[in-house]
């Protein structure tokens, strides 16, 4: 198990499709006092626009734990420099790179026929719904009025930060 983004170094034949962003991430100096508690700060807009489209976290990257945690996983050897996500249908993965690079989408080959025992024409329905998935979601990320919106609503829903209260006086 290794991260999508490396895909080209074990296959020479499969690659990953970039989706950039038009627009950056807003700066929200006081993120991290708006969203939930044990909610990353680092990323949350690329977060919550893969959740929007049916993504759920797969491995995080290395750098979202704190240095002194040792993050260690039985079935790969080495950590992700890249969070992944997958297609809740399990028809794509989706890794969150820096900034504007936006992400890196791959349809998941591992449904083909020949490893799920299904016919073709299963195989060729999850891969039109990952091509879908890929379509729509690189739409929204090549439009910076679609991608703008999006950011202000994500920023409506979390609403102010809370108010420190005074110092405590006796």
């Amino acid at each position: 198990m290794t991260e999508i983004s490396d895909i080209r170094e074990r296959n020479p034949f499969q690659s990953c499709f970039p989706l950039p962003l038009a627009v950056p991430p807003p700066v929200v100096p006081d993120l991290e006092k708006r969203i939930p508690n044990g909610t990353q700060a680092a990323q949350y807009f690329e977060y919550a626009l893969l959740r929007r489209f049916g993504f759920i976290l797969d491995v995080e990257a290395a750098y979202a734990y704190p240095e002194q945690i040792d993050v260690v996983y039985s079935y790969r050897r080495s950590p992700y420099k890249y969070s992944q996500f997958v297609h809740r249908t399990g028809v794509a993965f989706a890794q969150v790179l820096d900034g504007s690079q936006g992400f890196l989408f791959m349809t998941n080959r591992l449904m083909g026929p020949e490893r799920m025992g299904t016919t073709t024409k299963n195989k060729d329905h999850r891969s039109a719904a990952a091509d879908e998935i890929r379509t729509k979601l690189h739409q929204l990320c090549s439009d910076s009025k679609a991608l703008t919106s999006f950011y202000e609503e994500e920023l409506a829903q979390l609403g102010h930060a809370p108010e420190e209260p005074p110092p405590l006086s006796i």
